[in-house]
């Protein structure tokens, strides 16, 4: 199968990011919220894929989720980018993770017929990792991955036009935020010679990956729902998007509890009580880790949509 892998794309599949079933079910796995079983099920296959980022990436993706309901902003009103705490024990596993991907994709750049797809998970990579920087607000490391993100993922696209849904996952992510950011922080873009983002056209990217891409689009469309429900303050226009998440991963708390928010938020009591009930129950059976901060967040929610009445 590793051999599989890295061939030429064009020798296996139809699009260059189709997974093969164990790839895919880990991802799936990953997206129900199951975070310690990928990373068990991630160091598994890392060792009969030792040269492909993926396994990597998806253990830095389970132990950023891990990190995220440890530290992260979540309380019954409000999910968000924000750390309370800027270290996490599960730090090490986290950069040692993401150390692998790049690793693992620098190798695949070498070779002529996986270099498109090495830039690519190059990308994701530095992607993950700028996104815990800016969890801890660390401006510099933040900007410098974003900034490597970027590069990687227009190189990647620049080979192999097809990967252009995919990447505009994490391109569009970039220019929203280089352009909605503090004055500050475009000041330390300027300094670092960071390329300047687009606020628009960021948004038109993350809607086309979240309708067109392959391998990322749900991961496109939280990130643009959690943009939608907080930067733009555009409830009506992120509900559909969770609700569409928390309906085709109904093991995540996370999607259902910020259904049920934004639902309560446009007045729609009985979809959000509906969706705070489901986050409970699921939330009792997610990792320790997210079960102590999702389980009484969605209590609160359930009982506060319970005791007012229909707007």
């Amino acid at each position: 199968m590793a051999l599989t892998l890295l061939l030429p794309a064009s020798a296996l599949a139809a699009h260059p990011l189709d997974l093969p079933v164990p790839l895919q079910g880990a991802l799936e796995t990953l997206r129900n919220g199951h975070y310690r079983q990928t990373l068990e099920t991630s160091r598994s296959l890392q060792k009969t894929l030792p040269r492909h980022p993926l396994p990597a990436l998806l253990a830095a993706e389970a132990t950023w989720g891990l990190i995220f309901c440890q530290t992260g902003h979540i309380t019954s009103r409000e999910i968000w980018n924000e750390a309370e705490n800027k270290t996490s024990s599960f730090d090490e596993e986290f950069f040692h993770a993401v150390e692998d991907a790049i690793a693992a994709g620098e190798a695949m750049q070498q070779k002529p017929p996986t270099s498109a797809l090495g830039a690519f998970y190059d990308g994701l990579a530095y992607g993950v990792r700028a996104r815990l920087y800016t969890l801890r607000k660390e401006v510099l490391k933040s900007a410098k991955d974003g900034k490597q993100m970027r590069a990687s993922l227009l190189e990647a696209v620049a080979q192999v036009p097809a990967l252009q849904a995919d990447a505009d996952a994490g391109l569009g992510v970039y220019n929203y935020y280089a352009d909605v950011l503090s004055p500050f922080i475009k000041l330390v873009r300027f300094l670092l010679f960071i390329p300047g983002g687009d606020r628009q056209k960021g948004l038109q990217q993350l809607q086309a990956a979240s309708q067109q891409a392959v391998l990322l689009a749900p991961e496109a469309r939280h990130e643009l729902a959690k943009i939608y429900s907080v930067r733009e303050n555009r409830p009506a226009q992120a509900l559909p998007l969770f609700r569409a998440l928390a309906d085709q991963y109904p093991e995540n708390a996370l999607y259902a509890l910020s259904a049920a928010i934004q639902a309560e938020r446009v007045g729609e009591k009985a979809v959000a009580a509906d969706y705070a009930r489901k986050a409970l129950g699921r939330a009792k059976l997610m990792d320790d880790v997210c079960r102590s901060r999702l389980e009484p967040a969605s209590q609160q929610a359930l009982d506060r949509l319970q005791s007012t009445p229909e707007r």
